[in-house]
């Protein structure tokens, strides 16, 4: 039994052969078909069980029309595939109105075909316009028709009450299953539209290479520290790597790549708790210290140039040592951000001269 479930699943399942044709509102469809088809085998058996003979001839070219729509899913382009299956839903609901009357109760199927016409023609709002004012005037027509007219075929008290249950049921069923189709796929995308913006959120403010915070993202960060009026005090120090040409011109820019990465984690590991750190651009890197006086975001840096000095780096099976040259600057309460950074800058190219592997406070 469990054999032939996972197989009719896999049947409604099936991709389509189309281009730019999405398998969900086929599988609808397909299943749309499916529960019209089960409702005119129930239809029948009410019919024949309630002695209705007369009425129970009605199903079975509907039941064949319906077999058909659901071979179409497999065949045709959405839109055709609605329109044989809006053809054949609408023809029998006039059918079965004019021949048993609004008793019947089957003019109730419009409203999910409506729902299902509005994502099988997603991109078409001149036809859903159409085809909802369409349906309307049908619905109307055939409520007046059937208030002047006698139906051909009477339906029994007992006939009806059953008609009733039948038609609620399957509705809710048909509507539960397309709404839940379409729920499921509209949080599904604001789901991945959510993790796509902040990817986007991620890549602007971060380094591609390293993961650090990005240039951008630190010189806005310092703006609102040096912003009119704060009274924050902080530290920042501009670091550079010394002979880092050296190692892309004889090592390869791959090795200098592992280097700003192994220096990355490195300096993530090291500032956590003390504050923050980006990649400046090339083998430049950007120190912030909240809430730091410049003696001790000092001595921060020069235990952190000790190590980096120290800190075995691997690529290829070799295992080398690179220094850095630092410049630290604390906030005067009164520079700009540009100010700060070139009085950094300038620290760091002092350093360089004066023979690098150094922290110039």
């Amino acid at each position: 039994m469990a054999k032939i479930f996972r197989k009719i699943i896999s049947i409604i399942n099936e991709e389509v052969p189309f281009e730019n044709e999405t398998k969900q509102i086929f599988v609808i469809l397909r299943l749309y078909s499916i529960l019209i088809s089960i409702y005119f085998l129930l239809f029948a058996f009410l019919s024949a069980f309630m002695g209705g003979t007369k009425v129970y001839i009605l199903f079975l070219p509907w039941l064949a029309l319906n077999i058909l729509c659901f071979l179409a899913t497999y065949r045709f382009h959405r839109r055709t595939v609605f329109h044989i299956c809006s053809v054949a839903t609408l023809s029998w609901i006039l059918c079965f109105n004019v021949t048993m009357g609004w008793n019947c109760g089957v003019q109730h199927f419009m409203f999910p075909l409506l729902l299902i016409s509005f994502f099988a023609t997603y991109d078409n709002l001149k036809g859903k316009i159409i085809y909802t004012v369409l349906v309307f005037f049908l619905r109307i027509s055939l409520y007046l028709y059937t208030r002047s007219h006698t139906p051909i075929i009477p339906l029994s008290d007992s006939m009806s009450v059953a008609l009733q249950f039948l038609n609620t049921g399957v509705l809710f069923l048909i509507m539960f299953i397309t709404c839940w189709f379409f729920s499921q796929t509209n949080q599904e995308t604001q789901a991945k539209l959510f993790q796509y913006n902040e990817q986007l959120k991620r890549d602007a403010s971060t380094d591609a290479l390293t993961g650090l915070l990005n240039r951008r993202n630190m010189y806005d960060l310092l703006k609102t520290y040096t912003a009119f009026g704060s009274t924050r005090y902080f530290t920042i120090a501009m670091g550079d790597i010394d002979f880092f040409k050296h190692v892309n011109d004889t090592k390869g820019h791959d090795c200098g790549d592992a280097v700003l990465k192994t220096l990355s984690e490195f300096f993530r590991n090291y500032m956590e708790g003390k504050g923050t750190v980006c990649r400046w651009g090339g083998e430049e890197f950007f120190f912030l210290f909240p809430d730091i006086n410049g003696d001790k975001a000092s001595a921060y840096i020069g235990d952190l140039n000790v190590m980096i000095a120290s800190l075995p780096i691997t690529y290829k099976e070799e295992t080398f040592h690179i220094t850095m040259t630092f410049g630290v600057e604390e906030y005067d309460f009164s520079s700009s951000a540009e100010e700060l950074i070139k009085r950094a800058d300038d620290k760091l190219y002092l350093g360089k001269k004066q023979g690098r592997n150094t922290v110039i406070y």
